[in-house]
C-alpha cells in the first residue's frame, strides 16, 4: 500500500493565539466545503448555523468542530473575532506497504520482571477499526468515527476493521498468549479499537480528531497511530497535544516515504508533532528499511518488514499475514511502552518517553541520529526489587477490602497506592488501606516513601481476588468503580433487580436526594411532603420531606421539586454543599462558572474541599447532566475523605 497522504484540500490562512498558526494560500469559493473551525465560545457554534453553516462533529476535548460552510463567512467569522482559526479538512490514510522474528531483536525474553504482560494498561489503536471475533484477539471498547463524508453507512459495522490494517496493528501489540498463531509484544494490554479510516484505508481530519477525542476521553494510556499525512494538520496537532498534556503516550509511525540514501527529511504528520513518538522502521539485520522516513524527528526505530500478524478472518481465512512498515514498527513501541506502564505505573508518560530513549539500543550513528532516532527500542532489564514483604488483605461484606500496610510502614514511613495504574493514594500512613471492589480482581500497586521521596525500585505488586458481590454492569478497572462500591457497600447506592447499578443512567433528582439521604441518615420513610409533585408513594418521598425540613433544597416558587428531571452539576454542588455545610471557599477560577449564577458559591465550596478539580480545560460544566456513576464519585467524596 502507498505511504503517503493526498490532501484534498489545503490548509487556510490561521491567525490565532489559542491555537497553532500556519498559512497556505487559497481561493475563495461559494460551494460549501467541510473545515475544522476553532473556538473560545460555545456560541461561535449557533452564529455558524446562524449563518448557514451546519455542524457535523464537536470535540469533548478540545474547543473545535466540523462544519459545512461556505469559505466567505468563515473568513467573515473570524474577522469579527467570533472564531478563532479554521482550516480546510484534510485526508489520511493507512501507512504500511504490503514473525514475531521482531520479539527477538528488541529483546523481549530479557523483559524484567519476566511476568509483564502489560496488563491493565490501555492502548487505543486508531486505525481501520479491529477483528473482535478474531481468536486471537481480545478488544475492551471500540468505537467508529466515520461519517457519510467518506462513504455512505460507513458505520454500519461499528467498529469492525474491514481493511486488515488495524487487526495487524492489533495483533503486534496484544495478540493473546496461548495456543494459536502469534504473540503479542503485550499480551495482557487492552486494545481500544477506534475505526478511524475505511475499508479503503481513508480517514479525514474529522475522523482522527473524533478518534482521539474518545480515547482521551476514555483514559487510555497509550495511543498508537499508524497513519500519516504530508499536512501538518492543526485539528491533529491540537489533539495529540491535548492527549500528550492528559498523560497519555501518543505513537506514530513516521512514514514510508523514505529513500535509499536516507538524506531527506521526509517524516510524516502526526509522527512530526513535538508530543508524538516518531517510529521508523528496521529489518531483521537491524538495518533501516530503505521505506522508513529519515529526519530529526525520529525518536525511536522498531521491527517492520515482513511482520507476520494477526488479519480479520474474514479477509484472510487463517487469520494471518505479514506485512512490512512505519505502520508495523510504531505497535512495536506501543506495546514496549505498555509494558514499561505495566512495571512503572507511577511514571507519567515524559518518564516513560526517557526510559524508552535511554534504554533503546543505539544504532547507525552514536547517539540520536536521523535514520534510527535514539535507536532500536528495547525492553527495561533493570530489576525491580522484589525483597519487600508481601501484602496480605482481607475482603469484608458488599465489596470492601482491606490491605495491611503495616510491613511498609514497619520500614518506610509512607506508601502510595495504584490501583490497576491509577493513583488512589499518596504519602498514605494508615497501617490499613481500605478500598471498595466487585467480584474479580483488581490489582495494586505499593511504593514506599523515604524521606521525602518515592522509592520507585521498591514496588510492591499485589492481586486482590474478590469472589462478590456480582455487579453485572460494573466493571473494576473503571475509574469510578471504587466510588460506587464504596456507596453499595454501605447502602447508599442500590442496585435494580438484577443487582446492575446502571452507571451510565442520568441521575434524577429523586435519585440523587434519596442517595444524599441514606448518606446523612436521614428519615426515609414514605409520607406527604410540601411539593404538589412528590405524592407520598414515591420511593424518595421521606427523603426529599427530610432534606426540605433540612434547609438541604427549596424547590421551585410553585412548590414543586420536578423529582424526575435530571440533576445537573451545579445543582449537585448546592445540595452537597449545603448537606455537608462547607465553608465558602474563594471563587474565580473555574471559565464557565460566572459570578451571581446559581450555584456559583457551592461550586468554589466543593472544589476547596477537594470534592472536584473541574475539567482539564479548566471549566466545570455547571449545566452538564450527571450520570449515576460521577454523582456516585462527588457523594463517596463528600462522605468519605479517604476518596478524595
Amino acid at each position: 500500500m502507498k505511504n503517503w497522504i493526498a490532501s484534498l484540500l489545503t490548509l487556510v490562512l490561521i491567525t490565532s493565539a489559542a491555537v497553532p498558526s500556519f498559512a497556505s494560500t487559497i481561493d475563495l469559493q461559494a460551494e460549501p466545503e467541510r473545515y475544522i473551525v476553532f473556538f473560545n465560545d460555545e456560541i461561535a457554534l449557533e452564529m455558524i448555523e446562524e449563518n448557514g453553516g451546519e455542524l457535523v462533529q464537536s470535540y469533548a476535548s478540545i474547543k473545535a468542530a466540523t462544519v459545512v460552510m461556505e469559505l466567505a463567512k468563515l473568513e467573515e467569522l473570524l474577522s469579527l473575532g467570533k472564531i478563532t482559526g479554521f482550516q480546510k479538512e484534510n485526508k489520511f490514510e493507512s501507512s504500511a506497504q504490503t514473525t514475531p522474528w521482531g520479539h527477538t531483536n528488541i529483546s523481549l525474553t530479557a523483559k524484567v520482571p519476566s511476568t509483564l504482560t502489560g496488563a491493565g494498561v490501555k492502548v487505543a489503536i486508531v486505525d481501520t477499526g479491529v477483528d473482535s471475533s478474531h481468536p486471537d484477539l481480545s478488544v475492551k471498547e471500540g468505537v467508529c468515527t466515520l461519517d457519510d463524508s467518506i462513504s455512505v453507512n460507513a458505520c454500519s459495522k461499528s467498529y469492525l476493521d474491514e481493511n486488515g490494517h488495524g487487526t495487524h496493528v492489533a495483533g503486534i501489540i496484544a495478540a493473546k498468549n496461548n495456543d494459536i498463531g502469534i504473540v503479542g509484544v503485550a499480551p495482557g494490554a487492552e486494545i481500544y479499537a477506534v475505526k478511524a479510516l475505511d475499508g479503503n484505508g481513508d480517514g479525514t481530519t474529522s475522523t482522527i480528531m473524533a478518534g482521539i477525542d474518545w480515547a482521551i476521553r476514555k483514559g487510555v494510556h497509550i495511543i498508537n497511530m499508524s497513519l500519516t499525512t504530508p499536512y501538518p494538520d492543526m485539528g491533529i496537532k491540537a489533539m495529540v497535544d491535548k492527549a500528550n498534556a492528559n498523560g497519555i503516550m501518543v505513537i506514530a509511525a513516521a512514514g514510508n516515504e523514505g529513500t535509499f540514501s536516507g538524506s531527506e527529511e521526509n517524516v510524516e504528520y502526526p509522527a512530526k508533532f513535538p508530543s508524538v513518538i516518531a517510529v521508523a522502521s528496521t529489518k531483521s539485520d537491524n538495518r533501516r528499511s530503505s521505506s522508513s522516513a529519515t529526519g530529526q524527528e525520529i525518536e525511536l526505530s522498531a521491527p517492520g518488514e515482513m511482520i507476520y500478524s494477526t488479519i480479520p478472518t474474514s479477509l484472510v481465512k487463517s487469520g494471518y499475514g505479514s506485512m512490512s512498515g512505519t505502520s508495523m514498527a510504531a505497535p512495536f513501541v506501543a506495546g514496549m511502552a505498555a509494558l514499561y506502564k505495566e512495571k512503572f505505573p507511577g511514571y507519567t508518560n515524559d518518564q516513560i518517553r526517557s526510559l524508552l530513549q535511554k534504554n533503546a539500543k543505539d544504532l547507525g550513528m552514536a547517539g540520536r541520529d536521523r535514520l534510527y532516532g535514539f535507536g532500536l527500542v528495547q525492553t527495561d532489564k533493570v530489576p525491580v526489587d522484589q525483597s519487600q514483604a508481601p501484602i496480605t488483605f482481607t475482603t469484608g461484606g458488599k465489596g470492601s477490602l482491606k490491605l495491611n500496610m503495616q510491613p511498609v510502614l514497619e520500614k518506610y514511613q509512607a506508601y502510595s497506592v495504584y490501583r490497576d495504574g491509577r493513583l488512589i493514594a499518596n504519602e498514605a500512613t494508615s497501617a490499613s488501606f481500605e478500598d471498595y471492589g466487585k467480584s474479580g480482581s483488581i490489582k495494586y500497586t505499593i511504593y514506599p516513601w523515604l524521606n521525602g521521596t518515592m522509592l520507585k525500585d521498591k514496588v510492591n505488586e499485589t492481586i486482590v481476588s474478590i469472589s462478590s458481590p456480582v455487579i453485572p454492569d460494573l466493571d473494576n478497572s473503571v475509574w469510578y468503580s471504587r466510588n460506587m462500591m464504596y456507596l453499595y457497600s454501605v447502602n447508599i447506592l442500590k442496585g435494580d433487580a438484577f443487582n446492575q447499578l446502571h452507571p451510565a443512567n442520568n441521575v434524577t433528582r429523586a435519585e440523587a436526594i434519596a442517595m444524599l439521604g441514606r448518606a446523612l441518615g436521614l428519615d426515609g420513610t414514605q409520607r406527604a411532603t410540601r411539593f404538589s409533585d412528590v405524592p407520598s408513594s414515591s420511593f424518595a418521598s421521606g427523603f426529599i420531606q427530610s432534606a426540605y425540613e433540612q434547609g438541604i433544597i427549596s424547590g421551585r416558587a410553585d412548590k414543586t421539586f420536578l423529582p424526575n428531571e435530571y440533576v445537573t452539576r451545579a445543582e449537585m454542588a448546592i445540595m452537597l454543599s449545603k448537606a455537608y455545610k462547607l465553608p465558602n471557599a474563594p471563587t474565580g477560577s473555574f471559565s464557565d462558572v460566572p459570578a451571581g449564577m446559581a450555584g456559583y458559591q457551592q461550586i468554589y465550596n466543593l472544589a476547596a474541599a477537594k470534592i472536584t478539580t473541574g475539567y482539564t480545560d479548566g471549566t466545570f460544566k455547571p449545566n452538564e447532566k450527571m450520570q449515576r456513576s460521577t454523582y456516585s464519585v462527588f457523594l463517596s467524596k463528600a462522605n468519605n475523605s479517604s476518596l478524595k
